[in-house]
């Protein structure tokens, strides 16, 4: 999504009032008896959910209003592999049988629907956005890793088997082989840490691979490296690709979910097998070799954020489905 105040502002552009609602309670009756009250309080049209636990709240708290309830809308990401992680897709795909309609960011995302036909008629694509006012302009970066004078090739995300943490290591340890100046950034945090740490060291990349740890300035990260990798297994519509397209840095991604709807290879990023440190290394190191490649894909790929992911693009489309939505309530 494009940061909730632009996206807010251009909406109303568009004659679509959003109203972001923020602070509720943990505890899920509670939370109920919050969200039950500010619709009885106000007339929302359309009520919007993100994700598993709001979706529910959404749900349940809609049920029991005394007054006709808002059109329900849900965001869909189902991304994640894993028994626990099916469970709970399993479940939120109960819920939301309940919603009038549904808006997933990708059409990778949209075939993960098949599964549920019913969802799958009313799910609508609406891509995320960029705020690209609000990214850094070339502002040095304090906090980060000094620079040695060599290249930064970084990775952005949870530390979680889906993100593909472990090939990307791999693929550092081969990049290493042809440009020894190379250093790797890992910004996230996860249960992976200290696994993919012993890896780290197993592989030999001790003091070319630093671990940032949790970041809140992501984009600094991203404006900072030379090369910014996705190795993920599966992606709906990564933000950090997009902005750092955004950016004008050359992407390498994995060609899987909604990733070759942003990245056509050769001319705004690279693609590459997932699970292929082969690929993946050959593809950085071409780009760490050949300025003028690098160079163009960046520059493609700042022109498709540019024309395509904007704010106010995001905003139209908005627009556009949530007035679909109440005409067929």
């Amino acid at each position: 999504m494009g940061s909730p105040a632009r996206l807010q502002v251009a909406a109303r552009a568009q004659m679509t009032p959003i109203t972001q609602l923020d602070g509720h309670p943990g505890a899920l009756l509670q939370s109920i008896r919050w969200l039950r009250d500010k619709l009885q309080g106000e007339e929302f049209s359309i009520l919007h959910s993100h994700e598993y636990k709001t979706n529910l709240l959404a749900a349940l708290a809609a049920n029991g209003m005394r007054r006709r309830p808002p059109v329900l809308v849900a965001t869909v990401r189902h991304t994640e592999p894993g028994c626990q992680m099916g469970l709970f897709q399993g479940l939120d795909s109960l819920i939301l049988h309940r919603f009038d309609c549904l808006t997933v960011p990708s059409s990778g995302a949209l075939q993960e629907l098949k599964r549920w036909p019913k969802l799958l008629r009313k799910a609508h694509v609406i891509r995320h956005a960029v705020d690209s006012a609000a990214l850094p302009q070339g502002e040095p970066v304090a906090g980060l890793p000094e620079s040695t004078g060599g290249p930064v090739v970084s990775i952005v995300g949870r530390l979680q088997a889906v993100k593909g943490h472990k090939v990307f290591l791999e693929s550092a340890r081969r990049v290493l082989l042809k440009r020894p100046d190379a250093r790797f950034w890992v910004a996230g945090d996860g249960e992976l840490r200290g696994e993919l740490a012993a890896v780290a060291s197993r592989l030999g990349l001790t003091g070319a691979v630093w671990f940032l740890g949790y970041r809140n300035d992501i984009a600094n990260v991203l404006a900072s490296s030379d090369v910014v990798v996705c190795a993920s297994s599966y992606e709906s519509f990564p933000r950090c690709v997009l902005e750092a397209l955004s950016l004008g840095r050359p992407v390498v991604a994995t060609a899987v979910g909604g990733l070759p709807e942003i990245i056509s290879d050769g001319e705004t990023g690279m693609l590459v097998p997932p699970g292929d440190p082969e690929a993946m290394a050959a593809a950085i190191v071409r780009l760490l070799g050949d300025r003028e490649v690098a160079q163009s894909l960046g520059t493609a790929g700042r022109k498709l954020i540019g024309e395509r992911y904007t704010v106010e693009a995001q905003a139209s489309a908005m627009a556009a489905f949530y007035r679909e939505a109440l005409a067929c309530k």
